[in-house]
């Protein structure tokens, strides 16, 4: 299994770029320059401010450490618990592997986002900002296993199936000492879903902060900053306000590259 260095290694550069943006003297995401709203890019604001005079590049970089992160973790959750109900549905009884399945197939037959949005716009709106951004990942995660838990589902049928499962059987292995053989050899199947949903999961949360359903404001969220572009006014006074949408594109190409190669 190899990844394409090129694509690991400038995602990890941008990352690095993204920290040390962070990690500067007096960089802050929240801080307001009332003087300065909407300002071109300067020594002090590189790539300019927005509408309340935030700098820009600052709310970028911390958008995007923050997206990965809550992404990241989220694809953590969901692929473990793919592996949790495939790896049961695939071993266990028909009785209880049947509707596992059902289950997974039903949530797969709903359309995605409109579900997304549904549980995310059910639960509390007016909470803290920390508080969203834990919500928003969660809620991501607790979602997103159907997909990956069939593709674990086969991946470990086929595993019963093998020759060395049946000699293992033979030697009198059960149960527990079974799957502690079965997860290693799941490894291969699991890592390109967890980084298939790394990237999903951060177009998904640039969806709901779109539609307001996102991180709380003052955080800053790639759907926060994606809402700049309806302001047709703004477009014709800076440039800079595409500065986001082209980060995320690159950001998007970048996992998806490190995925494929998986």
């Amino acid at each position: 299994m190899k990844l394409r260095p090129s694509a690991a290694w400038l995602l990890a550069v941008t990352i690095l770029a993204a920290a040390i943006v962070l990690a500067r003297p007096g960089a802050s995401y929240s801080h307001q320059d009332r003087a300065e709203p909407l300002a071109a890019a300067s020594t002090l604001h590189p790539a300019g401010t927005d509408a309340l005079g935030r700098d820009r590049l600052t709310r970028v970089a911390a958008a995007l450490l923050l997206s990965l992160v809550g992404a990241t973790a989220a694809a953590a959750v969901t692929t473990l618990a793919a592996a949790g109900v495939g790896t049961l549905a695939a071993f266990a009884p028909a009785s209880i592997g049947w509707p596992a399945m059902l289950l997974c197939d039903v949530f797969l037959a709903l359309p995605w986002m409109f579900l997304l949005l549904m549980v995310r716009s059910a639960l509390p709106l007016t909470t803290s900002p920390a508080n969203s951004a834990a919500i928003t990942f969660l809620v991501l995660a607790a979602l997103g296993w159907p997909a990956c838990a069939r593709a674990v589902y086969r991946g470990a049928l086929s595993l019963k199936r093998s020759a060395w499962m049946l000699h293992a059987h033979a030697a009198g292995l059960r149960g527990r000492q079974i799957v502690r053989y079965v997860l290693p050899n799941l490894i291969p199947l699991l890592l390109p879903q967890f980084l298939i949903c790394v990237p999903t999961f951060v177009i998904a949360e640039a969806n709901l902060g779109a539609l307001g359903l996102g991180i709380g404001e003052p955080l800053p969220s790639w759907g926060g900053m994606l809402l700049e572009l309806d302001n047709s006014a703004m477009l014709l006074q800076t440039r800079w306000v595409y500065f986001p949408v082209a980060l995320l594109i690159a950001v998007l190409l970048l996992l998806e590259a490190v995925a494929v190669e998986a």
